[in-house]
């Protein structure tokens, strides 16, 4: 099923929805309810096949059948007017709908697609399905009570329009609409509501469902002077049954709206903290690196041999600086680079007591730049990384500066020294750091390489 592409869904139901308003009519049967059945397999089948979520498919079912009867109704007053032949415009009205409206879910879909597919126990295919089932049941049961209540006598077709036309087009009630369903949807949302029983939560809903089409039919009927007698005359019923369709359809555009914005926004926390994860678990292989532990004992041992007592204290100190920092900044997301910087003195005082000759670092940092955050230890990962990477020797200095740029900006910078046998390199260590400051400022790092330099531009934040 998922295989089958949706253009072929909609071009299929465009037919079949043909097919059927052709046939009721030449029988003489209303077509409306076999139609909603129709855009009801039509919608769950373009959900299913974009992985969407039980909610958002069941406010994209509601949406759809409402605003497909409304284009359907109007575009057949359109086409009426081309043809004279009812059945032919009925027909072309169904096909021509059902493709804008399949189309419309596709585009929906696409554009919601981060932040409203379904999760692992809450998607299509999981046993969540039959309350979708039981809600698509609820719409088929509420069209029905709509056909039914609108084709009695009092309720003309062209009165219905003039309705809807009224209700559509007052600009003060919409917005009070939005408005107060953006309120309510935040409200629900809310982690102290998650805990309230089903019967209240519904009932609740229900409450603020009527309330706000009373509302609405209250905004709607009184009119410009205000006068509330205008409101429960004989149109006061149709009034507010197109009132509550247009509540139900701006709550649903509102509610998929925010359960994307929100489920993305979940999602995107979900990857940084990965993201976090994965940079703290090599700063933590970093802190037990056996070759830096090792190679730091092996210099504190000839220290110690040669009975230089001093500058095994310093040695030492400095060597514990740095696992005080690295354990200190493990809990962090950002350190002042003053801080940051400290800690690269003392790591690359140890490596310049490793490598007498051929190892340098310059340092030209802004004042002004001192008092902003860097990733912990992501320039000290950089600084290892060229001395992995480039041989150290002294007839070829390894020459790395750290500098300020400007446009809130440090760069580091080291010349290539290329080794006799190269080291191999996994990358992890710029990639967990491209990818935590795309997640925690939405800004990259900037790597340039070119035939005698290497080039890492880190953003300040």
């Amino acid at each position: 099923m998922r295989n089958i592409k949706p253009s072929l869904i909609i071009h299929v139901f465009a037919l079949l929805h043909a097919a059927t308003a052709l046939s009721c009519r030449l029988a003489g049967v209303e077509d409306e309810l076999l139609l909603t059945i129709l855009t009801i397999a039509m919608s769950l089948l373009i959900c299913y096949r974009k992985n969407l979520s039980i909610e958002f498919t069941a406010a994209i079912i509601i949406v759809g059948n409402i605003i497909g009867y409304l284009m359907g109704t109007i575009g057949a007053n359109i086409l009426q007017l081309l043809f004279s032949s009812q059945y032919v415009f009925n027909t072309v009205s169904t096909a021509v709908t059902t493709e804008v409206l399949g189309w419309s879910i596709v585009a929906i879909s696409d554009i919601f697609k981060e932040g409203s597919t379904g999760k692992e126990g809450n998607s299509l295919s999981s046993p969540y399905m039959k309350w979708l089932l039981l809600a698509s049941g609820g719409i088929f049961v509420f069209r029905l009570g709509i056909v039914l209540m609108f084709n009695r006598d009092p309720f003309d077709p062209g009165h219905i329009m003039a309705i809807t036309g009224r209700v559509l087009t007052n600009s003060v009630a919409i917005v009070i609409l939005v408005c107060i369903d953006i309120l309510y949807i935040r409200f629900a949302g809310k982690k102290r509501t998650k805990s309230w029983k089903p019967w209240f939560k519904t009932s609740v809903f229900i409450g603020f469902m009527l309330s706000a089409t009373l509302l609405e039919s209250i905004l709607v009927g009184s009119g410009i002077p205000f006068d509330i007698r205008k409101v429960f005359g004989q149109e006061f019923p149709l009034l507010f049954i197109v009132s509550l369709l247009a509540q139900i359809t701006i709550y649903c555009i509102i509610y998929m709206a925010n359960y994307a914005i929100t489920a993305k926004s979940e999602m995107n926390q979900a990857r940084e903290k990965a993201n976090m994860a994965q940079y703290r678990y090599i700063k933590l292989k970093r802190q037990v690196n056996p070759h830096f532990l090792f190679n730091s004992l092996n210099i504190l041992d000839c220290m110690v041999c040669e009975e230089q007592s001093e500058k095994a204290s310093i040695y030492i100190h400095k060597l514990a600086g740095i696992y005080r920092y690295m354990i200190k900044s493990e809990e962090e997301e950002l350190v002042p680079l003053r801080d940051e910087l400290v800690f690269v003195k003392l790591y690359t005082d140890l490596l310049k007591v490793r490598f007498p000759e051929g190892f340098e670092v310059e340092m030209d940092i802004a004042e002004e730049d001192y008092s902003r955050f860097v990733l912990p230890c992501s320039i000290q990962l950089l600084i290892e990384n060229a001395t992995k990477h480039n041989a150290v020797t002294a007839d070829n200095p390894l020459a790395i500066r750290i500098e300020s740029i400007g446009g809130n900006m440090i760069r580091v910078s080291n010349n290539i020294v290329p080794k006799i046998t190269a080291s191999p390199s996994t990358g992890l260590g710029q990639k967990y750091i491209r990818q935590l400051y795309m997640d925690l400022s939405g800004k990259s790092i900037g790597i340039e390489k070119t035939a005698g330099k290497y080039c890492v531009t880190l953003p300040l934040l």
